[in-house]
């Protein structure tokens, strides 16, 4: 069996997007009033080593309008034998109904994975 190393290797190997406060929820990103509480977003990189310009933006899934964008600046990034991880933690107030998002990755404006997540009411508040 040969190893598959053509393309650019790089690409999320895990994410998790949670509230920033434990009390709003273990998943996704709480609503208050339309618009998000604090939210965090992990993910681990797998991608040969070096520095590269990373982001994430959050995305409608069905008109794939770009909600969001938050860049990391640049990082480093330790290689395609051990993941390199990155949590950023998103304070800006963003409108946003609930329903179904993506959080797409990008390392040096190459996009290496998507997850999707729910945006739901925090608990006692109304979206």
């Amino acid at each position: 069996m040969e190893a598959d190393v053509g393309g650019l290797q790089r690409k999320v190997v895990f994410s998790r997007v949670y509230p920033a406060r434990v009390s709003n929820g273990d998943s996704g990103i709480a609503l208050k009033d339309g618009r998000t509480l604090p939210f965090v977003v992990t993910r681990s990189w797998s991608a040969p080593a070096g520095h590269y310009d990373e982001a994430w933006y959050l995305v409608d899934p069905s008109t794939r309008e770009v909600l969001y964008e938050h860049s990391s600046g640049e990082v480093r990034v330790w290689g395609l034998q051990s993941e390199t991880e990155f949590s950023d933690t998103a304070t800006k107030a963003i409108p946003l109904a609930p329903g179904k998002y993506l959080i797409v990755f990008a390392l040096a404006g190459v996009k290496g994975g998507e997850t999707t997540v729910s945006a739901v009411p925090a608990m006692g508040s109304a979206a």
